[in-house]
């Protein structure tokens, strides 16, 4: 294949806010060297966000250019949990667990990269081999020092937060899975840096080349506050339906649609920052913006008629207020008593009875258009009547 160079890498270049150093990547470009770009993902979840999925396209960027794509599923270091930006230590996970979201996640990433310069491994291949003087090796690489200067670390340690001395050794571990691929390159986000700039002083300890450092903007989640996360449930699934992504676009706040402007589609920096102007200077409607991208957005995950039936979608249901034309129905027998979240759960209208709970209580459940706050009810109050969840999701309830 075919290696580019020059003005080919301005999409990335523009996109990313630290390349280090930037010197070292414009000779590695020069050189016309097939690059070795490395990405690390922790199977801590079992779906695959719009947060990943921007990632995971400036790798496949990368690969588009001619270069190594070397993705590692982090199934050891899902164990630790990667303390980046956490104000507290996460929980220990199983490893069936981390077994069960890796199984599901890893067909999604693959169709979204190319196949042929593709290498996914695993970092429980060498990480779990490591011996206690391989560790004691490993962990002479930095000193705690310089761990403290993280400002995650900084702050939980200033407000007495507790650390687990297993979280130092995340940022080790992850340093040491590029000396075991030799990466030229290392991406990730915004929270990522000090990790991988760690990574560099590992590998030239090891005698490599140490790699460059590119780190690029984190996705805000659907709540416009915090990092797009499945454990925070502001996140939006790749593998969700058309109508829900774009649903969920449309429902993000107007000063974060930029960044998603920025990392999920194909435009022109210099486009998006005349767009943001226009808005800045009223000459046009964000919302005209906002629907733009989500067009775009699924789009890219489906295709151009599903991004359009999905916008006549959200204009029918949440701007006219009309039910779907296509909504699905059950049917179920008359006078039972029914437990509204685990109903919910069991119809697919929630992922689970504590989410339909959640949902119930902040009065994002209706039945025909009237909200509940009942966790029990009577199956007569639902028969004959359409049962909505949030702003997308319905159904129309029979009686069998």
């Amino acid at each position: 294949m075919e290696i580019y160079t020059g003005l080919i890498m301005e999409y990335l270049i523009e996109r990313a806010t630290n390349i280090n150093p930037k010197d070292d990547l414009e000779k590695l470009l020069k050189s016309k060297k097939n690059l070795r770009v490395k990405l690390g993902v922790d199977p801590t979840a079992p779906d695959v966000t719009l947060g990943w999925y921007a990632i995971l396209r400036m790798l496949k960027k990368f690969q588009d250019y001619g270069h190594t794509a070397v993705l590692i599923l982090g199934e050891f270091t899902a164990q630790v949990g990667d303390p980046s930006g956490k104000s507290e230590t996460r929980k220990v996970m199983e490893e069936n667990e981390i077994d069960d979201n890796a199984k599901g996640v890893l067909p999604i990433i693959k169709n979204i990269l190319n196949d042929n310069n593709l290498e996914i491994v695993s970092n429980k291949d060498w990480l779990s081999k490591l011996t206690i003087q391989d560790m004691m090796e490993l962990a002479s690489k930095t000193t705690l020092a310089q761990m403290m200067e993280r400002d995650d670390f900084s702050k939980r340690f200033s407000d007495n937060s507790p650390i687990s001395l297993l979280e130092f050794f995340y940022p080790l571990y992850q340093g040491y899975d590029s000396v075991a691929v030799k990466a030229d390159i290392e991406i990730g986000g915004n929270d990522q840096l000090w990790n991988l700039m760690l990574g560099r002083e590992i590998q030239k300890s090891y005698d490599l080349s140490p790699q460059i450092a590119m780190t690029f903007p984190l996705l805000v989640g659907t709540d416009g506050s915090k990092k797009m996360s499945q454990s925070l449930n502001n996140y939006i699934s790749i593998s969700d339906s058309p109508e829900n992504i774009f649903g969920k676009i449309m429902s993000i706040p107007d000063k974060i649609m930029w960044d998603y402007f920025t990392m999920l589609t194909d435009l022109e920096i210099s486009e998006i920052n005349n767009f943001r102007k226009n808005v800045d200077k009223g000459k046009t409607n964000p919302f005209d913006y906002k629907k733009m991208l989500g067009k775009l957005i699924v789009s890219e995950i489906y295709d151009e008629n599903s991004a359009l039936v999905a916008e006549s979608t959200f204009e029918n249901i949440t701007i006219n207020k009309n039910l779907p034309e296509n909504m699905p129905e059950t049917n179920i027998d008359d006078e039972i008593d029914i437990h509204l979240p685990n109903f919910l759960t069991e119809n697919e209208l929630t992922k689970s009875n504590s989410e339909a709970r959640r949902l119930i209580e902040s009065g994002s459940v209706k039945i025909d258009d009237q909200k509940v706050e009942l966790l029990d009810i009577n199956s007569s109050d639902l028969i004959g009547k359409t049962l909505q969840v949030g702003k997308r999701k319905f159904l129309k309830i029979n009686k069998k």
